[in-house]
């Protein structure tokens, strides 16, 4: 099967995305384990847990007073934090649409009718 300039254009473009997507991904997976790996031993972290305690509840004020913008905020937030996911999206649906019949191929199955009453009825 020959594919056409356009459709090896997606496929490599989606490659690359996706390849782009999970560099990011694992950079700042990486960045966040070293910032917890520097927080110390269990004991140090006790001195953690008050700020954790005290931001919580600073973000159920926020909650509390207005919902909608602590939902922008959030939806923001969210959003510059997971970025490369949608590189990797986008990639995964540039390589899919580069080669429509093979995706279909692998789902389309014998779908003929099953005796449940038979014995081994479900093994052909």
């Amino acid at each position: 099967m020959q594919h056409t300039f356009l459709e090896r254009t997606k496929a490599i473009t989606g490659a690359a995305l996706i390849g782009l997507g999970i560099v990011i991904l694992y950079r700042n997976l990486d960045q966040a384990i070293n910032q917890l790996s520097h927080l110390g031993t269990p004991k140090d972290l006790l001195g953690v847990l008050p700020a954790v305690v005290l931001t919580a509840l600073q973000l159920l004020q926020a909650y509390a007073s207005d919902h909608q913008r602590f939902l922008q905020d959030l939806f923001q937030h969210l959003l510059v934090t997971f970025w490369p996911l949608l590189l990797v999206v986008a990639g995964t649906a540039l390589s899919q649409d580069a080669v429509p019949g093979k995706m279909n191929a692998a789902i389309k199955k014998d779908r003929g009718s099953v005796d449940l009453t038979a014995p081994r009825s479900t093994l052909k």
